[in-house]
């Protein structure tokens, strides 16, 4: 009898209970490992992020200085493409920056490529700089 008992008290214990994987989406949503850039950030990840934010800074004070940002009041200035950008910090290591400008408009983001959650920092020509990861679970539209 006992013999009996205890395989099958092992196998209702193994599928009831939480798996590993269940634990780490608890912390991080649906994400399967820890966030790089939460409250517990690592000194190295805070520092790739920081250097991150510097070169949005960089992109949208390079954007809106020099000549061809002095227009006539009312007209927008001429935007141009990221290569010709004196920018000087390098993107750092895992991001990816994706840099988009039509002349009139612009708009970039700076993916952390490393990081399980997809933190990323985005802007565009009205210089207000965004920070944070994308919404968790699947996309809806919900009828008004």
């Amino acid at each position: 009898m006992v013999k009996q008992i205890v395989p099958a008290t092992l196998f209702i214990y193994i599928m009831v209970s939480p798996s590993p994987t269940s634990f780490a989406q608890g912390r991080t949503g649906v994400f399967p490992l820890p966030c790089l850039h939460d409250p517990a950030e690592q000194p190295n990840e805070r520092s790739r992020r920081e250097q991150a934010l510097k070169i949005a800074r960089q992109i949208n004070l390079a954007e809106h200085s020099g000549p061809r940002a002095s227009t006539i009041p009312g007209q927008s200035p001429d935007f141009l493409p990221f290569e010709q950008l004196p920018i000087v910090l390098p993107v750092p290591t895992g991001f990816r920056l994706q840099f988009k400008a039509d002349g009139k408009t612009y708009a970039f983001s700076l993916k952390d490529t490393l990081d399980s959650c997809h933190f990323s920092i985005f802007s565009d020509q009205d210089q207000w700089i965004y920070q944070g990861t994308p919404q968790t679970g699947p996309s809806t539209v919900e009828a008004r």
